[in-house]
């Protein structure tokens, strides 16, 4: 995986490799290199807990393929890393659920594979991932899962493909006959604000080498959600942010995971993944905006395709709709040319709280109470006899309604949930007759089931004043003023020492009333919140 910088190439250009892209006259940068995650660990379910196999032939494992290996899944209860927000062009990028999302792999036989072939990393629950390991067992965090095109869809950073299209001369011989790539959004999806909201694409690998790729806009699809045109191509040439604007690579500090993974296949023959080689690197992220992608205001789309980096530099819609067109679609594409990209979690949509906050929702606001979830909102713009959802999840990928009304008037609503211990997700879904279903921002809260333990002081206060919190362990914090609604107006840092630490209020900001603080550390919303009364200057 290299790093990325992402131009529209001139018209006529062709690309014998990835590199010659940096012979290119200079251009204005499209996507934005991501500079922070914000990811958690979730619990998840496995169809498939074990099962025996010889590693596979060609392969790093291939000096001890004569022994069965014992392969592992759902290990622990920290199995799917889950991406729900990031930083990039100074802005945090949230995620946001969206129904009725489909991967199409479109592949075509090759002179290395033929077949639907499956090459996927995974991460080990061991503290590394060792070649021919003794006891010859593999345990594995995520649950079970061998089919690219469902693992593709969703948010889960710690599970992923590998190389994904590269067609030949890997040297375990891992190769794909994947060559482009279809992530579509059967209802479509627009924004008002086209430069805030968009994709973020992940990469598995070393910082300054995150890979290559082409992508662009899907414009229409069929009966069958299949696509019929697409925007203009968009070139993402190897690299990283350090050197030339692409790909951003995260420090741990920020997010970033360093991954101890096998990487796995399963051939047509086989029944289950069997180990090839293992790994050790973190996370690569790009952002393309609806902007990056030459998409306007309120412009509906269908998704995106990807495909690798070599062919024919600036395909036409046409071209792109014919995946046997060897001009466009080379079968040959080496790692060396820029095949290797190993994708993650691509079908989910983030934009920032304005890009996704419809006209529907006015407010949508949320923090956690010990072992509760206080949820408010208020929507206008909708039609009469609209049924409003407000929807729980555990992953940030799959919701279900946990309460729902009819709306009449505009008017703000609570709600109060107690979901059990963990980290829960939730959004607001309103559906009017014959009408598209539309989703608020995703709202992210950690629910404990023991009491708020830390304290503030003073809570009679006034403009500029010093406030202390304690009884919290020595971190950096992000301290929230809310108004009654949870409405966020104000947020500052502070680094506790000895258990406490200090921030002032505002000058000139609040009004003389009731406010409520709230924590976040690491970027998730700690138990409980306090309450202050304000006095004005």
């Amino acid at each position: 995986m290299k790093s990325i910088l992402c131009k529209t190439p001139f018209a006529g250009q062709t690309l014998g490799i990835i590199f010659f892209i940096l012979l290119l006259a200079p251009e204005a940068l499209s996507q934005s290199p991501v500079l922070q995650y914000q990811a958690n660990y979730v619990a998840a379910s496995s169809t498939l807990n074990s099962y025996t196999a010889f590693p596979t032939n060609p392969g790093t494992f291939s000096t001890c393929n004569s022994n069965n290996y014992t392969y592992t899944w759902r290990n622990g209860s920290d199995n799917q890393l889950k991406l729900v927000s990031f930083t990039a062009n100074s802005k945090t990028y949230v995620i946001s659920g969206i129904s009725n999302v489909a991967v199409k792999l479109r592949r075509v036989n090759n002179a290395n594979v033929t077949g639907v072939r499956n090459i996927l990393y995974s991460e080990t629950s061991a503290s590394s991932a060792s070649s021919c390991v003794t006891p010859r067992q593999l345990d594995f965090k995520a649950p079970y899962n061998d089919d690219m095109s469902i693992f593709l869809n969703n948010n889960v950073l710690n599970h992923g493909t590998d190389n994904i299209f590269a067609n030949a001369s890997n040297g375990d011989g891992n190769n794909n006959n994947i060559e482009r790539v279809d992530v579509i959004f059967t209802d479509g999806i627009q924004s008002s604000l086209p430069a805030d909201a968009g994709f973020i694409l992940c990469d598995r690998g070393n910082n300054n080498s995150h890979d290559g790729f082409r992508i662009a806009a899907i414009l229409g699809i069929d009966a069958g959600n299949n696509p019929t045109s697409f925007g203009a191509v968009k070139i993402c040439t190897p690299g990283n942010g350090s050197n030339n604007g692409s790909w951003g690579h995260p420090s741990i500090s920020n997010g970033n995971r360093l991954l101890a993974a096998y990487i796995l296949r399963k051939d047509p023959a086989d029944t289950y993944l069997r180990v090839s080689s293992n790994v050790t690197q973190e996370i690569g992220g790009v952002f393309f905006s609806f902007s990056d992608l030459g998409i306007v205001a309120n412009q509906k789309i269908y998704g995106y395709c990807l495909l690798g980096p070599d062919g024919t530099v600036n395909p036409t819609s046409a071209q792109l709709m014919n995946i046997n067109d060897a001009a466009v679609y080379p079968t040959g594409t080496t790692e060396a040319q820029g095949g290797g990209l190993d994708l993650i979690s691509v079908t989910s949509y983030f934009g920032t709280d304005q890009a996704l906050a419809s006209s529907y929702y006015q407010q949508f606001n949320g923090f956690s109470e010990n072992s509760s979830a206080l949820l408010q909102w208020s929507l206008d713009n909708v039609t009469k006899g609209s049924i409003i959802s407000l929807e729980r999840s555990e992953n940030a990928n799959y919701f279900t309604s946990i309460y729902s009304y009819t709306f009449l008037e505009i008017a703000g609503k609570s709600y109060k949930d107690i979901p059990g211990k963990g980290i829960f997700y939730y959004r607001l879904a309103a559906k009017a007759p014959n009408e598209t279903v539309i989703y608020s921002r995703v709202i992210q809260l950690r629910i404990e089931s023991a009491e708020k333990n830390w304290k503030l002081y003073p809570t009679f206060s006034k403009s500029g004043e010093k406030i202390t919190i304690s009884n919290i362990t020595n971190a950096e914090y992000t301290v929230l003023i809310h108004e009654i609604n949870a409405s966020t107006i104000f947020q500052t840092t502070l680094s506790a020492r000895n258990r406490k630490g200090e921030f002032f209020l505002p000058r000139n900001l609040l009004t003389t009333g009731i406010y409520y603080i709230s924590l976040e550390k690491n970027g998730i919303r700690m138990p409980g919140t306090e309450k202050i009364i304000f006095k004005a200057d």
